[in-house]
């Protein structure tokens, strides 16, 4: 098997995000752009319109090409998305030295802004491959662990917890009414959310579920944007687990 065979063999866009496949050398005329030039256009309009706002004819409009020129710089949408999602991981954040559980706590509240700054990464799939900026990221928060001395498979569990719960509060936060909305919203909102807790209070004790009906009160319920403390528990949970589970 040739060079060239195990490169059609890797997922779309992996060898190109790693500069390996550069569009000089696909078939055709030079180029008159440059992939960068690409990517920032569907970077554009993924911040607008989020990762479904991100079409090849529209790219193609964009920079000014027709959408079948377009193809001489990036081989499919798949792997316009893996260059476009590389791109907007940009550099990890840097990690305090000497305390593992500091740098973890850091690194999981830098991916949640991350998310929050680019909402439309929470829907880049997540079976796509290792590219350069989210393999730096994994490197950094790797190294800030290493003094546990966890196996490689319990250091990638570590990180697949740390990065869910990244995801996760993001994804409510992005869900959340904003300000403007709820101003153009029900004007009696607080009058409505003591509505559906009468409502759900009384069907909940009705079945028994006394328990879910006694969290109802809590302020976190219905509230209009989840709170800020709410990731930072469940944060300090998971790296107390994680430091419980190194300190056995």
């Amino acid at each position: 098997m040739t060079e060239d065979d195990d490169l059609e063999s890797l997922p779309p866009g992996l060898a190109a995000a790693w500069g390996v496949v550069a569009p000089e050398g696909r078939r055709g005329p030079k180029p008159a752009h440059t992939v960068d030039e690409v990517i920032e256009v569907a970077a554009g309009l993924a911040d607008a319109e989020g990762l479904a706002g991100v079409s090849l004819p529209k790219v193609a409009a964009r920079v000014g090409v027709t959408a079948n020129a377009l193809y001489r710089y990036v081989s499919s949408k798949d792997e316009l998305v893996v260059l476009l999602a590389d791109r907007a991981w940009g550099d990890p954040p840097a990690l305090p030295d000497g305390e593992w559980r500091e740098a973890a706590a850091v690194w999981a509240r830098r991916l949640f802004e991350r998310f929050g700054e680019r909402p439309w990464l929470l829907d880049v799939p997540t079976t796509v491959p290792l590219t350069p900026h989210n393999a730096a990221w994994l490197d950094a928060l790797l190294a800030a662990l290493a003094p546990t001395r966890m196996p490689a498979h319990e250091l990638l569990d570590c990180a697949y917890l740390l990065d869910s719960h990244a995801r996760y509060g993001a994804n409510l936060r992005r869900n959340a009414p904003t300000p403007a909305a709820l101003r153009r919203g029900n004007p009696r909102r607080a009058e409505a959310s003591r509505a559906v807790r009468g409502f759900l209070d009384d069907r909940l004790r009705d079945r028994g579920l006394d328990a879910a009906a006694d969290v109802l009160g809590d302020p976190v319920f219905l509230a209009d944007e989840p709170s800020v403390d709410g990731f930072e528990f469940g944060l300090a949970r998971i790296l107390d687990g994680i430091e419980a589970h190194v300190g056995r």
